[in-house]
């Protein structure tokens, strides 16, 4: 579990200004998902799993998922930003147990 919170973020190799970006990114996470037991009633502990994703560029918000623990582990998302000045775009996840786990790469255009 050591790479836990790892992410992968990736870009097309030339963007040029006004560009459609295709990103991909990926976090290494178990995503545990939410036990019961044989009568059927949740199984008490704290489920670690990513809830929030919130992608930033230039500093605003474009994009943000919300997720439950249907996700499986290793989530991989994917989304779409029109490329309009160099500048960071930054993902992070969020998991219940309060782990915050971020993701920098710096748009530049070829």
């Amino acid at each position: 579990m050591a790479d836990v919170g790892k992410i992968r973020i990736r870009l097309p190799s030339s963007i040029k200004a006004g560009d459609i970006v295709q990103a991909r990114t990926l976090v290494i996470h178990p995503m545990e998902r939410v036990e019961r037991d044989a009568q059927g009633k949740l199984v008490q502990r704290n489920y670690s799993y990513i809830h929030t994703v919130t992608v930033t560029y230039l500093g605003k918000t474009i994009v943000t998922f919300e997720t439950t623990q249907a996700v499986s582990e290793n989530p991989f998302f994917s989304f779409s930003f029109r490329a309009t000045d160099p500048g960071q775009l930054k993902i992070q996840f969020l998991d219940t147990t309060g782990g915050r786990y971020e993701g920098v790469v710096d748009i530049k255009f070829s």
